[in-house]
């Protein structure tokens, strides 16, 4: 019988979707969940692997790209994309994965150039890797003396515009913490779908198929895996009982505060964590309205409707930015702008983000957010509430957004969310605002603001220092 598709190793299947990464999108983990479902021969052991070899690459990216420059015989910035990828893949390999042979790391490394580089391509992964195996404890790196900025985005592999951002706003030991942190492994996080099951129940079940589940400190509805499988190989997800949603988004939720019958708007919505949260606490009773540009984003929101049963979710195909004819005389109780954001609070979830983003994209963005904010509040009801939210760390896409719009939008107020969430949560709040940050609270870093519609002749707002 003819099989549909090659066989690949998992530093084959790596290889690919570092290359697929450079041009899309996506993030690694639905990459990997694509190449399980396609590679099913790949065992448990060979999933393990693939993501490690996966992951490690994309975080170490810095350091393996300054180790290639100190061995290559061509000029870094010649080296063509696809021999960069074999020789980080190789790389990573050799310096951070002590079980490997490094003999297997080279040989297959040689085998991938060969087959799109040809001899020459090979014979020049075959001689910087081989040369890495040798002279690896000879590597030079730059001391925190010498260029303190440099030093950090080799040794702890992050871009060096954003290196040099941290050390002049919160100075070089808590940087050095937060980049630290950014290269930890994150647990899974659940989030109990408590239309079917409470956290209690959930964690027997996890335990009685073998894993290792633990409340989590905040959200009364999260749940982390310790020493868990892959995600995509997770029991109970098809059920319907949970889905993986990281703690601080679950915390997003909580802010808006939804109640049971309310008429609720959540724009930019895909993939639908937070709509179907927001289904949960209304009980399943009202109207969400989840809005998203992309038809196939919504396909996502209604498949996860439909496999935690929620029915009170209508998806709507629009842009989040501008007038949304099909709104039209609606007021809503309710409104979330989860806004598209640079990402920079996930990334141990997502370390492609240290290579995609640009500190140009900062400021793109900030400016399309405040459309999104400045639009989305024509749809807010007098006494309703809107709540601004971003999985990033800038002040840039946050305060100051928010500010601005607050600024130029007198019927709104800031509603301090210390006043809003119970005193647990007031760790997690500056100067009114959510802000959650990945090394000191162990969850993605995460910035929120609520505000209220309130009567044009009542006080103007106040704007927090």
């Amino acid at each position: 019988m003819r099989r549909s598709f090659e066989i690949k190793t998992p530093r084959a299947i790596c290889f690919d979707i570092l290359n697929r990464i450079e041009g899309v999108d996506r993030h690694p983990d639905t990459l990997l969940t694509d190449s399980f479902k396609k590679y099913r021969y790949l065992t448990p052991i060979d999933r393990a692997f693939l993501t490690e070899l996966t992951y490690g690459t994309l975080r170490w990216r810095g350091r393996l790209d300054w180790v290639i420059s100190q061995l290559s015989r061509i000029p870094f910035e010649k080296i063509d994309q696809r021999t960069l990828n074999i020789l980080r893949l190789g790389s990573y390999q050799i310096l951070f994965l002590t079980k490997t042979p490094p003999s297997a790391a080279v040989n297959e490394s040689v085998e991938l150039a060969k087959g799109i580089r040809g001899k020459g391509g090979a014979g020049f992964v075959n001689g910087l890797l081989r040369s890495l195996v040798r002279r690896k404890e000879e590597i030079s790196y730059p001391g925190r003396n010498q260029d303190p900025s440099l030093h950090l985005a080799v040794n702890q592999s992050h871009p060096i515009w954003l290196v040099r951002r941290w050390l002049e706003e919160i100075g070089f030991e808590e940087a050095s913490r937060v980049c630290e942190g950014n290269n930890e492994i994150s647990l899974p996080t659940l989030r109990v779908n408590s239309l079917r099951v409470d956290r209690e129940q959930l964690i027997l079940k996890l335990m009685g198929v073998g894993l290792n589940p633990k409340p989590t400190p905040f959200s009364e509805e999260g749940i982390v895996l310790r020493d868990s499988p892959p995600m995509s190989e997770l029991p109970l997800l098809r059920e319907g009982f949970y889905i993986i949603q990281d703690e601080a988004s679950q915390l997003v939720t909580a802010i808006l505060d939804p109640k049971p019958g309310e008429r609720i708007l959540d724009a930019c919505a895909a993939p639908g964590g937070k709509t179907t949260h927001i289904a949960q606490r209304m009980e399943n009773k009202g109207e969400i309205y989840a809005l998203d540009l992309a038809k196939e984003k919504l396909n996502l929101i209604e498949e996860g409707c439909r496999r935690l049963g929620i029915n009170i979710v209508k998806t709507l195909k629009g842009n989040a930015a501008r007038p949304l004819p099909v709104l039209e005389g609606l007021e809503f109780d309710r409104v979330l702008a989860d806004v598209p954001c640079s990402g920079f609070g996930t990334l141990r979830r997502n370390p492609d983000l240290k290579w995609k983003r640009t500190e140009g994209d900062i400021r793109r963005l900030s400016e399309f957010q405040s459309s999104i904010l400045r639009n989305l509040s024509g749809y807010v009801k007098e006494g309703g509430v809107l709540t601004y939210s971003t999985c990033t760390v800038f002040h840039e896409e946050n305060e100051d957004v928010v500010e601005k719009f607050l600024y130029d939008h007198p019927e709104f107020r800031l509603d301090p969310i210390d006043e809003v969430l119970p005193k647990k949560y007031h760790s997690l709040t500056k100067g009114g605002y959510f802000k959650s940050f990945p090394p000191r609270d162990q969850m993605d870093g995460f910035f929120a603001a609520r505000m209220v519609k309130i009567n044009k002749s009542q006080p103007r707002h106040h704007i927090p220092n």
